[in-house]
């Protein structure tokens, strides 16, 4: 942890709420969050409102069920009938008594407690938008299907584009079914374009190659390339991490210069910005000067593709022109320090030839709404298949849209008509203020961490919505920090393997015992990692985390979650 870190998140005066700040996000919650019928009539249908209603009592998860009318027979019925009606059911106007039961007791993720993971509770307008394109139903994998949806897409993607820095005119985009879609599709534009006979003829007619990606991503970054038909034992190169958790540059460079000198392709490279348990923000800028230098002296004449998986933080774009000397929003320092060294790095998106984009984060649109962005259109045309096979398609429609190229065949546009509503209605603005909202809660609940004394906090500088963090036993612990660094040392010594076994399995008993109290926090296998051995090789280090991207979420939660900490 850096020294100005540290001191801005134990300095009392850098962690308080401005009046200011907190007049903006009153405002944007009322408009955005509420469920407030007047401003948004869809929340006036009977069976929304009750749902809603239900959840306004913010049960703990043992009570939902029985606090629910009827709750238990319904409970019952939806696990133990199996079978079709027989006959037609007449619509009486009322709410459908099993789906208001099946979806009010869905995971509550408008409770001011949920913080479980990168997920949260979606945007009134965009539940609005999205119901839109249910009703609308198009096909966005065929214009002809699609209709006026499919330029909703483009405007969608253009937006997107002219933010980040990509030429609008150039670059292209599609939406599909999450995060890992998306991801699937960096991998398959660096294939196709290195490889280009593997769409014919599957894997094992290629050349050699090998796929990089970075310890610290996503787990899809490694099932997608099992799904690609790639052998992730011996054709897959993971990076090591730094101790923030980004990605190692001298290694990525060594790995990079083995592979070049012998002729070994590398189709894909694939960064994250925003690690799903620690928020670590890989600089993309290095990467792709790193490319650019590595190819022009080892004469690479197909460049490796530069994806970015930034589906967690791509909502940092938002604060791309934020003034951050004048500071409208009265965002508190500590905070505002934090963005300003995220933002540094999210400007660098406009270096990768893709990004992940998931709106249904940290974007507050229902599920699913994920964007990948291309910035050269012209890579698409790597991805078509061979006309023939799309025969039932009216040809001289088959190139408005994606369609030869595309993974799907079905693609939905409820993520589109939802993301479209989302930005337009809370604009830059409105997510500058409930995204700073969410970040100062982050850095809250660290300095309070931190005021106990027993609490190891996980790469705090990361300054993004995850909290990772270790508790150890006051009675065996003076130092946390000194008997952290003794735990990564445990791959070269077993007292200290056994050391770490012994405070994660106090950790993990104070986790149980506690239970649902103020925040739900989420235990994690992989909250920080050990140090390397001579031979590359490391330990999980597991943890605790708490991830606010909940708007609803204040310091009254994490006030009882840190007075229960200890059990």
């Amino acid at each position: 942890m850096s020294n100005s870190c540290l001191s801005l998140l134990q300095n009392k005066e850098a962690n308080q709420l401005n009046s200011a700040f907190e007049r903006y996000y009153n405002e944007a919650f009322a408009d955005y969050f509420s469920r407030d019928p007047n401003k948004w009539p869809v929340f006036n249908e009977p069976g929304f409102a009750a749902i809603h209603n239900f959840r306004q009592q913010r049960l703990s998860p043992h009570e939902r069920i029985a606090g629910y009318p009827n709750g238990e027979a319904l409970h019952a019925q939806l696990v133990g009938d199996a079978s079709l009606s027989q006959g037609r059911m007449r619509p009486s106007g009322q709410p459908d008594e099993m789906l208001a039961f099946a979806a009010a007791l869905s995971k509550d993720w408008e409770n001011p407690s949920s913080v479980e993971n990168v997920v949260t509770m979606p945007a009134d307008p965009a539940i609005y938008g999205s119901m839109m394109g249910a009703m609308a139903n198009p096909n966005l994998a065929y214009s002809e299907y699609a209709g006026m949806a499919d330029q909703l897409e483009k405007h969608v993607i253009r937006q997107i584009a002219t933010h980040v820095g990509y030429d609008p005119e150039q670059s292209t985009g599609l939406f599909t079914q999450g995060g890992t879609f998306c991801n699937l599709y960096g991998y398959l534009l660096g294939l196709r374009k290195s490889l280009p006979t593997a769409i014919h003829h599957g894997m094992q007619s290629v050349p050699d190659y090998r796929i990089i990606n970075s310890q610290g991503g996503h787990y899809s970054n490694m099932t997608n390339l099992s799904l690609l038909g790639v052998d992730i034992k011996e054709k897959t190169i993971r990076i090591k991490v730094t101790d923030s958790h980004d990605i190692d540059f001298d290694d990525l460079e060594r790995q990079m210069r083995a592979c070049f000198a012998v002729k070994c392709l590398i189709p894909t490279i694939m960064i994250t910005m925003g690690t799903t348990d620690t928020f670590a923000v890989d600089k993309i800028k290095p990467v792709y000067d790193l490319r650019e230098r590595l190819c022009e002296e080892y004469q690479v004449p197909v460049k490796p593709h530069l994806h970015v998986d930034a589906a967690v933080g791509w909502s940092m774009i938002f604060f791309l022109d934020y003034d951050f000397k004048r500071n409208p929003l009265a965002i508190n320092e500590v905070t505002l320090a934090g963005i300003e060294r995220t933002v540094a790095r999210v400007r660098e998106l406009k270096y990768a030839d893709s990004f992940t984009v998931d709106f249904h984060k940290w974007g507050y649109v229902p599920y699913t709404s994920s964007l990948v962005m291309i910035k050269n259109k012209d890579d698409m045309k790597a991805l078509e298949n061979e006309p023939e096979n799309f025969s039932y398609f009216e040809h001289d429609l088959q190139g408005q849209t994606h369609l030869q190229s595309t993974i799907e065949c079905s693609r939905g546009a409820v993520g589109v008509f939802g993301a479209y509503a989302a930005m337009k209605y809370m604009g830059i603005e409105g997510y500058q203020i409930i995204l700073a909202h969410c970040l100062q809660n982050a850095n809250y609940f660290r300095s309070q961490l931190l005021e106990l004394g027993n609490v190891k906090l996980m790469v705090p500088e990361n300054q993004g919505p995850s909290v990772g963090f270790r508790l150890y036993n006051p009675e065996w612990v003076n130092d946390v920090n000194a008997e952290f660094a003794n735990e990564q040392q445990c791959m070269s010594n077993e007292a200290y393997m056994a050391m770490l076994a012994r405070n994660s399995k106090w950790h993990r008993q104070i986790f149980k015992q506690r239970g649902k109290v103020g925040l739900y926090t989420n235990w994690v296998e992989f909250i920080s990692r050990s140090a390397y051995n001579p031979y590359g090789k490391y330990s999980y280090i597991p943890g605790e985390k708490a991830v606010f991207m909940n708007p609803a979420t204040g310091r009254t939660q994490i006030d009882t979650f840190v007075s229960r900490l200890m059990g």
